[in-house]
């Protein structure tokens, strides 16, 4: 039977608020297994603890709160930022349920979870958060004269609570205001069916332009996202059943893609730098789901003859799960034979036999995946900064595989659907706006798991504060190496924030190989 392969991000989030194992184990041999052992137990103790205490919330907030302008707030989000709460208005303390104070946390569970599982008295099963925000009334959209400019936070949602009760962070109202909305419908008209797309594209104008519409930014005029009165997410969708069945059966057809804005992103930045165009080769290092494999296919090989991606997954189990994406695409076998799939490990990916290298490399790496908490609510009840700082080293090794695998001029995008400067900025030492971050650490080892004391986290600022801390395993290159250095064009990064444009969270950057 086959070694079972690891998965560095199920490894990272295993343990999140413990120190790593060369922190703790012993130094002789055999206190070194027993050290293990106990390391272990006490990793499944901390990890049940975090999941169930609501630490990650809090850890998510203090952490985010800490960072100065530019990684998750704007300038305008830290003018006259006073106290949290005040940010929620009247709509917080209304909201509260008035017995709530003094429940036990079992009572306090068995309220929240009958609360979900409450049924609409029209039976429509809508969204609890659309409902209660006024964004849905049975299945009939909100009218948009009647949507508040400003919606007030949901006080039931922990990433609020957690935002609420730490007073320093009013400056991350906007960001977890989005955060703790659901993720709108967004998804791309394909090139390669352009009489059905402009088929599909008068019937959205004509009939249901109030629900979804063109994003105004995009100059094509093919990406669309459910409109800010509409509330309408993948969800909520069944509410409109003929909407729902017209863009499935579009999918399932190939005129459209399902996909998230900021998952495009990197296909989109590559094409507009001519780095992907037809007949390009192209290699997409981390490939799994698959989205972006699909997108470069359908500009490298869009008459079926040239052009070819190469999809790599250190998995055996998701390729299996890409080449299926691949097959229920829709796109014709023409376009999906110039698929060519790999299984390597993408930090020691090995050059093309032909010796001839990659004109364009998409980097999209393993991740904490954080900026994608607005449709994925398994990531914050574990998050820890540890994640982060434990995924940097295999994040840089991949990055730095990729340039000597582009050929001379090529140009690698890397990304992440994380905001954390350690994945982003520290990885590829730019950053759009910014030149300074700091790194956190976390160790629930000091932590009394029966009270609602959640600890807090080591800030460092610079690798000596680290080393001064009597922490250990801090790699120097979390940290920034010269934030005065003009040549690394921090500016020129992308870091897509949700409350910008009513997106998921996703950074990226464009490098090219010139020597």
């Amino acid at each position: 039977m086959p070694k079972r392969q690891r998965n560095p991000l199920s490894d990272a989030r295993k343990g999140a608020g413990i120190p790593s194992f060369s922190s703790v184990a012993g130094i002789d041999g055999d206190y070194r297994i027993i050290d293990k052992t106990l390391h272990a137990n006490q990793s499944k103790s901390d990890d049940l603890w975090h999941r169930k205490s609501g630490a990650g919330y809090n850890l998510f907030i203090s952490y985010y709160g800490s960072q100065p302008c530019g990684v998750v707030a704007h300038d305008a989000d830290f003018e006259g930022s006073g106290d949290a709460s005040l940010s929620l208005g009247s709509s917080t303390t209304k909201n509260e349920a008035p017995h709530a104070r003094g429940l036990s946390r079992a009572s306090k569970k068995r309220q929240k979870k009958k609360a979900k599982s409450s049924t609409n008295k029209d039976g429509s099963g809508v969204n609890s958060l659309a409902k209660e925000s006024g964004c849905i009334n049975g299945n009939k959209i909100f009218e948009p004269s009647k949507v508040p400019a400003n919606d007030a936070l949901h006080a039931s949602h922990p990433l609020v609570k957690a935002f609420v009760s730490n007073s320093k962070c009013s400056h991350l109202n906007s960001f977890v205001c989005s955060l703790s909305s659901p993720l709108p419908l967004t998804f791309r008209l394909r090139s390669n069916r352009p009489a059905s797309s402009k088929e599909l594209e008068s019937i959205i104008s004509e009939e249901y332009a109030q629900y979804i519409s063109p994003l105004s930014f995009d100059p094509s005029r093919t990406i669309y996202q459910s409109t800010p009165s509409s509330c309408l997410t993948k969800s909520n969708l069944g509410d409109i059943p003929k909407l729902k069945e017209l863009i499935v059966t579009a999918s399932q057809d190939g005129t459209l893609a399902r996909q998230e804005i900021g998952s495009m992103l990197p296909v989109l930045a590559l094409h507009s730098v001519r780095a992907i165009t037809k007949g390009s080769k192209v290699l997409d290092l981390c490939a799994s789901p698959g989205s972006k494999t699909l997108q470069a296919l359908e500009i490298v090989a869009h008459d079926g003859k040239k052009g070819r991606v190469i999809a790599n997954d250190v998995h055996s189990g998701r390729l299996d799960s890409l080449r299926e994406a691949v097959a229920r695409s829709g796109l014709p076998e023409s376009l999906t034979s110039r698929v060519t799939f790999t299984n390597y490990d993408a930090s020691v990916f090995p050059p093309p036999k032909s010796g001839k290298m990659f004109d364009a490399i998409i980097c999209d790496v393993p991740c904490s995946g954080d900026g994608t908490i607005r449709k994925d609510r398994h990531v914050l009840p574990m998050w820890s900064p540890r994640i982060g700082n434990e995924l940097h080293g295999l994040q840089l090794k991949i990055l730095s595989r990729a340039l000597e695998l582009v050929k001379m001029e090529g140009i690698i995008c890397y990304s992440t659907c994380s905001l954390n400067p350690v994945e982003n900025e520290a990885v590829v030492a730019a950053a759009l706006g910014i030149n300074d971050w700091k790194v956190a650490f976390y160790d629930s080892n000091k932590v009394d798991h029966d009270s609602d004391d959640f600890g807090s986290l080591t800030i460092c600022r610079h690798a000596k504060d680290a080393e001064e801390a009597g922490i250990k395993d801090a790699a120097a290159t979390l940290w920034p190496s010269n934030p005065d250095d003009k040549k690394l064009e921090l500016r020129r990064c992308i870091r897509l924030l949700p409350q910008d444009n009513n997106t998921g969270g996703f950074f990226l950057a464009l490098i090219k190989r010139i020597q």
